[in-house]
């Protein structure tokens, strides 16, 4: 369903990731339950809902590796032209918190809200490419790569590169889906300077040093 189907059935990107939350009336759940939920909804709504925690400003701790394995798992199967995910039973049968997901999507807002804003169908010949799509595969799996990582700084920025990926395959945003690749350089390059410091000086000197700087090249210092 693409943005526009979204619009005549009137329901937004937040909206749906709310339905979602509240069908779980308040209890855990697994993975596998997670993916039947999402239906034919696919790579894009489950990628961005396992890139959210990460992405957000104040980042729900704990989540980011085992959630970038499975992204790791998931663009390899975008990469392999699969059409829906799939995971193992073992795998489907692994608990997502049901406190992490309302979490995620009530201080996700400001995000999904500026998603929603910038994306509609556009570029769709190239949104729908096999070939792009692969290369848009192998970014999500390098950025899922860095945001596995237990360093500072190697999480926030690939993951919100991530979500933005997702949001473009989701709604086949081919021209957001361009802007996400562009912004994927520079998240490498934040997380491999994170991960060069950490290996050199120690985690330590990521927050003393590379997170200050980094801020200030953002404007948030």
């Amino acid at each position: 369903m693409s943005a526009s189907e979204q619009a005549a059935d009137g329901h937004s990107l937040s909206q749906e990731l709310q339905q979602v939350v509240a069908g779980l009336n308040g209890q855990d759940t697994t993975l596998g339950a997670l993916v039947d939920a999402i239906g034919d909804r696919g790579f894009g709504l489950l990628l961005m809902i396992l890139a959210l925690p990460a992405a957000l400003p104040l980042p729900a701790p704990g989540y980011a590796t085992p959630f970038g394995i499975l992204m790791i798992g998931l663009s390899w199967q975008l990469l392999r032209g699969r059409d829906q995910p799939w995971f193992p039973e073992r795998t489907r049968a692994s608990k997502v918190s049901f406190k992490l997901l309302d979490f995620s999507v009530r201080n996700g807002r400001l995000p999904l809200r500026a998603v929603e804003l910038l994306v509609r169908p556009r570029l769709s010949r190239l949104a729908g490419s096999k070939t792009f799509l692969a290369a848009v595969a192998l970014v999500i799996m390098v950025m899922a790569a860095f945001m596995s990582l237990p360093i500072p700084l190697t999480n926030t920025a690939p993951s919100f590169v991530i979500f933005v990926l997702a949001a473009g395959i989701l709604e086949e945003d081919g021209l957001l889906l361009v802007g996400g690749l562009i912004l994927a350089p520079v998240a490498a390059a934040i997380a491999a300077l994170a991960l060069y410091t950490a290996a050199t000086l120690g985690p330590e000197a990521v927050e003393e040093t590379v997170k200050p700087m980094v801020k200030g090249w953002l404007g948030l210092g």
